[in-house]
């Protein structure tokens, strides 16, 4: 008996159940019900295109999660980000802490923004420019005679911060050798919306304009190196 007791004493506890829902859902829902919608990014993130009716919670603010809990529990909360990641840890931490009515939208504004749904900039946001790569620009640089390697990128986005230094080391090695490119998602909106680009980081491997790598998230810096030389060997034959 005493045994059965520490079993279960040790098992961890489940986390209570949220929903994920897709961005027609999500609409829905926020047009449908009253609730309170809530946008989880920085402000300036937030001022930069947010869904219309939000409020805004920064999610690296250290009094987030007490702000989170002064919410009412008896009212549906519908949670987002740009991606659904920081919304998505939010509605855990709600969902744990007894709210059993947390939608979460999964893929984020970026989805929202690529099915054209409405979005609200506000007269004082201050539009990120760094690395804005407009489509005409894009297609243009396709047309190289050496691989072309481009890292679509957020500023926001934490498994791209971390890859950066090891990038920037591989631009330099393979300078002579290899285009690089960094596309900033939140300054190339035109561009993202024409690609149909849902989620960062993406990289990709261009060869006479055709992909011949691709990948959604994290890469080493070996599995980098082992693709260019592959693609460097294709034009050398």
């Amino acid at each position: 008996m005493i045994i059965l007791i520490l079993i279960l004493t040790l098992q961890p506890i489940p986390a209570q159940d949220f929903s994920q829902v897709n961005s027609d859902e999500f609409r829905t829902l926020i047009t449908d019900k009253d609730g309170i919608l809530l946008d989880v990014r920085t402000t300036r993130e937030f001022k930069n295109g947010h869904i219309p009716d939000a409020g805004n919670l920064n999610f690296y603010a250290l009094d987030f999660r007490k702000k989170l809990t002064l919410l009412p529990d008896d009212a549906p909360i519908y949670l987002y980000c740009n991606t659904g990641y920081r919304s998505e840890k939010a509605a855990e931490f709600l969902a744990i802490n007894g709210y059993d009515n947390v939608y979460n939208l999964e893929h984020g504004i970026m989805e929202w923004e690529l099915k054209n749904l409405p979005v609200i900039v506000d007269a004082d946001a201050s539009p990120d420019k760094d690395n804005k790569m407009d489509p005409d620009k894009y297609y243009a640089i396709l047309e190289s005679e050496s691989p072309v390697f481009i890292d679509f990128y957020a500023p926001w986005c934490g498994p791209c911060r971390e890859m950066m230094p090891m990038i920037d080391s591989l631009k330099v090695d393979y300078h002579d050798k290899v285009r690089m490119y960094k596309v900033n998602v939140d300054a190339s909106k035109k561009l993202v919306k024409e690609l149909q680009l849902g989620s960062v980081p993406y990289l990709v491997l261009f060869e006479n304009s055709e992909i011949v790598f691709s990948r959604n998230g994290s890469v080493t810096r070996q599995e980098l190196r082992d693709v260019f030389d592959i693609s460097i060997q294709n034009y050398t034959k």
